[in-house]
């Protein structure tokens, strides 16, 4: 029998701060994700707005606060407005 005590998982596609990730010199805010997965050692695998995934230990985890949550959502839209723009750009470059 497993002696690890049991880990919740956290709820896929929630957003997380990971605390282990700020600093203070120079002073950066914790990196935000999104919940991919939580494996069965109770640590997490988040995601960046950019597609960075990392793996983060729960208990450095806390639930984003909103404006955190609107600035990795801004900056997925950022991401996808860059990436249509280059789509059309490639498609008209092509000829058609």
């Amino acid at each position: 029998m497993d002696a690890r005590a049991p880990h919740v998982p956290i709820a896929r596609g929630t957003y997380r701060a990971d605390e282990a990730t700020a600093q203070e010199v120079p002073p950066t805010p914790p990196w935000v994700g999104r919940v991919r997965q939580t494996h069965r050692d109770g640590t997490v695998l988040l995601i960046t707005p950019t597609g960075y995934a990392w793996t983060a230990a729960s208990s450095n985890l806390r639930p984003a606060t909103d404006a955190e949550r609107a600035a990795y959502d801004a900056q997925v839209r950022g991401i996808r407005r860059e990436r249509d723009a280059l789509y059309r750009q490639l498609r008209g470059g092509a000829g058609s």
